[in-house]
């Protein structure tokens, strides 16, 4: 029964994120600390054909004075067509894009420990052979999946041998990505066998070989491989996670998947120009170039979900609006019933609605980089396929058009998040904290009396039999009165948070 309790209340707060402030849920600080370029390894980037050595870094989103030493860890994958931004014709490109840097802080207000890593990025858009082409890109996914490793590892081993400087909790770990990073992280979650990435479909038939040769470009780990082309980072460190959430990604080929992998949850526009929705061929935006093709969102989830790999979400039901929305009525669902798939529908909300940028600096960046303002113009023409009513809006209107798709993201991937990590820790009913509770009288007619003898009671949510929120509210004070307000007859579930974890009481009106 307590375990029974423990998930009802998981499916039940996760209904609304804004209904109680409850952490992992709901951004209960004000603000963020960032440590930014913090160095995660080193390896050997191909930006301009050579291999060259190079630190990998990223920037560390933690919550603003916050206590909490065991914090769970997200690694997030930021977009940019393998290339750095302005190089790759387009205005995003780098851990620090508007999406990127807002998706970090909202992760971070609600108490995770978020790392936005900066990938290694190159391949050769530019070649005349159609096999340079597909093979050069396809390696840069590859060592963007390595690099995803690398600082999973990082974290680990500075657990291990650093004193645990970040407070995360090694054992809880999920990896984000969005645009581009989104095929790395769905890759991190399903590549495990060289026979998995040696498909005929990667096979090069000018060099008669294939694209990629883990003795050569090192193993899905980063690992191995010729010294010249690839460096061992952190060995010994496991880089298992809990769950994987893909942001209008895509995954190379659907045999990846198998039974007993992560949980995947996807959000993707249905008619994306670029990454497929269903199935079919990626093309690099800014560019003509055609890839490979591959298994975008919607059939991502509906294998997961026939391998019983995202059944934690399940049983109970989600209850939230956005889910509600992603799964429409029951004589037709938007998701086909695929449950961890948030399809966006329209063509003006196609490819990335999320992101927004100002021209201004767009011009500059471009400036410092040597290009001119027509160049810059047609990164920010380029740009505009993935988001096509910005250009319109403006750059105020716009940001807040790409907020609201936030909004959407945060209320879909993280209630998903917190349940795979199973985050709400319910205290043992033989404890003594969980004896010195009491809720007297129960039945109640119009007040009852609820107190704790041992610790104080932080907030309290209310559910109904079919797990929706009746009410909520702080608290913080050992005892309080909770008045029948107009609530009906029946029963109720009370779930009672402390410091410590929650414990959930049956609350029946007469």
């Amino acid at each position: 029964m307590k375990n029974t309790l423990r998930i009802f209340g998981l499916v039940a707060m996760s209904a609304t994120m804004t209904a109680s402030a409850q952490r992992y849920l709901s951004e209960i600080f004000p603000g963020v600390d960032v440590e930014t370029n913090v160095q995660y390894g080193t390896n050997f980037q191909v930006l301009t054909g050579a291999p060259v050595s190079v630190p990998l870094v990223m920037d560390v989103y933690t919550p603003q004075n916050d206590t909490e030493t065991a914090r769970p860890l997200i690694v997030y994958l930021h977009t940019g067509s393998f290339l750095p931004r302005y190089v790759n014709q387009l205005v995003t490109g780098s851990k620090t894009d508007s999406a990127t840097v807002e998706m970090c802080k909202r992760f971070a207000r609600k108490g995770y420990v978020v790392a936005a890593v900066a990938y290694r990025q190159g391949w050769n858009p530019a070649s005349p052979d159609e096999e340079v082409r597909k093979q050069t890109i396809i390696q840069a996914v590859y060592r963007a999946l390595q690099d995803s490793k690398t600082a999973v590892r990082f974290f680990r081993k500075s657990i291990a041998e650093d004193s645990n400087p970040y407070g995360i909790n090694g054992t809880q770990v999920v990896i984000g990505g969005q645009g581009s990073g989104g095929y790395a992280a769905l890759a991190y979650a399903t590549l495990q066998d060289v026979s998995e990435i040696q498909l005929l479909k990667f096979f090069n038939t000018t060099t008669n070989m294939f694209m990629v040769d883990p003795a050569i470009l090192g193993d899905y780990s980063g690992l191995g491989g010729i010294p010249a082309l690839n460096q061992d980072n952190h060995v010994g460190y496991s880089d298992d996670i809990s769950m994987v959430f893909n942001i209008g990604g895509a995954l190379g080929d659907s045999s990846w998947l198998e039974a007993g992998e992560v949980p995947i949850c996807c959000v993707h526009g249905q008619l994306d120009p670029f990454a497929p929705y269903a199935n079919g061929t990626v093309f690099v935006p800014g560019t003509s170039f055609a890839v490979v093709n591959v298994d975008g969102s919607s059939r991502v989830t509906e294998i997961a979900n026939a391998f019983g790999n995202n059944d934690v979400w399940l049983s109970p039901p989600f209850t939230d609006p956005v889910t509600i929305k992603a799964q429409g009525d029951l004589a037709g669902s938007v998701n086909d019933g695929d449950e961890g798939l948030f399809p966006i529908e329209g063509p003006a909300n196609s490819s990335g609605p999320w992101e927004w940028w100002d021209s201004t600096a767009v011009y500059a960046g471009c400036a410092a980089l040597g290009i001119d303002s027509a160049g810059a113009n047609i990164r920010l023409t380029n740009s505009y396929a993935s988001n096509p009513v910005y250009a319109a809006l403006g750059t105020v209107a716009g940001r807040a058009r790409a907020m609201a798709f936030i909004d959407t993201l945060q209320a879909f991937i993280t209630p998903r998040m917190y349940r795979a990590l199973d985050l709400n820790v319910s205290i043992d009913e033989t404890s003594v904290l969980a004896q010195g509770l009491e809720m007297f009288p129960n039945p109640m007619t119009n007040t009852t009396l609820i107190s704790s003898t041992e610790a104080p009671i932080k907030n309290f949510v209310v559910y109904d039999n079919q797990g929706r929120i009746i009410r909520n509210g702080n608290v913080n004070a050992t005892r309080f009165t909770f008045e029948r307000d107009g609530m009906a007859t029946g029963s109720y579930y009370m779930e009672l948070f402390f410091k410590e974890g929650s414990l959930t009481r049956k609350l029946i009106l007469d």
